[in-house]
């Protein structure tokens, strides 16, 4: 048994004891140099919980101060490269316009309407015209025969001296209220030569009447009217209006004339030649006549002109 070999103990896990031991051994080392460790730490960690020393703060005061006196020298060489404080910007007003109060308005005291007078509206168009004159016109009766005439003044009637002829008296017929009434009314003037004659009658103030015109101001083409009883033994007494033109002026046997292509017939004699304004510029007196064939010319009506029957006007009232 001496001689026989025997195997190194080990413990649980197979190791030998030796190793065992040496193991605990080195633990031990291990701990006692965490230990130190630990010890620098803690003696580390104290050493930086002290104040720091006066020494290290003069020296960053040093430091501060070269770099300050640094720039210091860097700004007076380059006096420029100082940045300029930016311009205060100039403020803005926004303007907000501001309405005007309204006043209130105050009755200062009752208005009392006052009523202006009404114009008599002069006749515009050949309707108006024609309206405004048929009321002045009437038919003339006498024994010779019949004719046309117009009031001129209030109971004077203008007319033509053959359709009154040697008679001192005519039938004058107009329409008052759309009634035909007959007047007998007494030639008071008679002019032969320039064929007219005034027939006076009872006055009567809401009987229309007509103006004389200024025949020398007319024109040729100028729209005329001729208004008045034509062939009234053959159409009856109704008022017949034709329209035309003046054609020409003329001057026939020293007496001023005007020449129309409106329709004029037997029966017309005495009636008035009005313009647009209603006003008379002539006096429809005869219509020429074609001697051999003993017949009329259309389109040849003759009136004698408002201003030659005014200036023997006059002399006609006298008599």
């Amino acid at each position: 048994m001496a001689g026989q070999h025997r195997d190194p103990p080990t413990d649980r896990v197979g190791r030998p004891a030796g190793l065992r031991r040496r193991g605990h051994a080195g633990r031990s080392v291990r701990c006692r140099t965490g230990l130190a460790n630990l010890a620098l730490l803690v003696v580390l960690l104290v050493t930086g919980c002290q104040e720091p020393t006066r020494e290290p703060a003069s020296v960053e005061a040093t430091i501060e101060a070269r770099v300050v006196a640094t720039v210091i020298a860097f700004q007076l060489r380059n006096p420029t490269a100082t940045p300029q404080p930016a311009p205060t910007p100039i403020p803005t007003v926004t303007l907000t316009p501001i309405r005007a109060a309204t006043p209130t308005p105050r009755l200062i005291g009752a208005l009392t309407e006052i009523p202006l007078p009404t114009p008599t509206p002069a006749p515009t168009g050949l309707t108006q015209t024609v309206s405004h004159v048929v009321g002045a016109v009437v038919a003339i009766n006498t024994p010779a025969g019949t004719g046309s005439g117009f009031f001129f003044e209030d109971g004077l009637v203008m007319t033509n001296a053959h359709v009154v002829s040697d008679y001192l008296r005519a039938t004058v017929v107009s329409k008052f209220n759309g009634i035909n009434l007959g007047i007998t009314g007494t030639v008071i003037g008679v002019d032969e030569e320039l064929d007219i004659a005034v027939i006076e009658v009872s006055k009567n103030p809401e009987r229309p009447t007509l103006k004389f015109g200024d025949s020398r101001t007319t024109q040729l083409a100028e729209d005329v009217l001729v208004i008045g009883f034509p062939l009234s033994n053959i159409l009856g007494e109704a008022i017949s209006v034709s329209k035309g033109i003046i054609s020409s002026k003329r001057n026939i046997d020293g007496v001023e004339m005007i020449q129309v292509d409106a329709a004029t017939n037997p029966g017309n004699s005495g009636g008035p030649l009005v313009n647009s304004q209603g006003k008379v510029i002539g006096m429809v007196t005869l219509k020429i006549v074609n001697e051999v064939a003993n017949r009329f010319f259309e389109g040849t009506g003759i009136a004698i002109a408002s201003n030659a029957i005014q200036d023997r006007l006059p002399s006609l009232l006298e008599e």
